[in-house]
């Protein structure tokens, strides 16, 4: 019954992301994500990997999609400044980020919404088998993203990026224990930069 219910709900969340892209509730884009919704859920391959029930909490996924909302608009900006001054502030480059994981939807969620983001772009996914009993802290990739970056001078704040973005899809999607492992890498990573960058003393 659930995995009968993970196709509306699908549709129903690739519509909300394409009215989101498009910035304007309008009876158009409405129709129109329905239609690319559909149309992506009929012609993409629904296997039981795919279908099998994923958790749902409302409020996180609203602030899932408000995030990722930011983001588009923070990446525009930053684009649109470049393009309009003079120089070049790019450092491209491609970056292997691992992951928790959690459900393949998790990690396809979290791969579209990068590519989504204007700047970054995931061009491959790979699945890892992990063992389910490892310690939390332990870092066990359940997926390796490969992300093409046009802003990746610093490399570990890139990971750190897609990492927060994989922890609020996986309190939103995953289970507690996915989220909780995923929260750790987050937290470590944190660390690792401040360690890394200190804060400059006061004169």
């Amino acid at each position: 019954m659930r995995a009968a219910l993970h196709v509306p709900m699908m549709v129903a969340w690739l519509t909300l992301l394409w009215v989101l892209l498009w910035g304007q509730v309008t009876i158009a884009n409405v129709l129109g994500g329905m239609a690319v919704a559909a149309a992506v859920v009929l012609f993409a391959r629904l296997d039981s990997a795919s279908l099998r029930p994923t958790h749902f909490r409302p409020l996180w996924a609203l602030l899932y999609v408000a995030t990722l909302g930011w983001h588009l608009l923070v990446s525009n900006i930053r684009l649109a400044y470049e393009i309009l001054t003079p120089g070049d502030g790019t450092h491209t480059g491609i970056i292997a980020v691992p992951i928790r994981g959690g459900s393949d939807a998790v990690v396809n969620l979290v791969a579209n919404s990068i590519t989504l983001t204007p700047g970054t772009m995931t061009i491959d996914v790979k699945r890892h088998d992990v063992d389910e009993g490892a310690p939390a802290d332990e870092l066990q990739a359940g997926a390796t993203l490969y992300v093409h970056g046009m802003y990746t001078k610093d490399v570990e704040a890139v990971r750190l990026d897609v990492l927060r973005i994989e922890a609020l899809a996986l309190h939103a999607f995953g289970t507690d224990d996915d989220y909780e492992r995923a929260l750790a890498d987050v937290v470590s990573h944190e660390v690792m930069l401040t360690t890394d960058h200190p804060p400059e003393a006061e004169a």
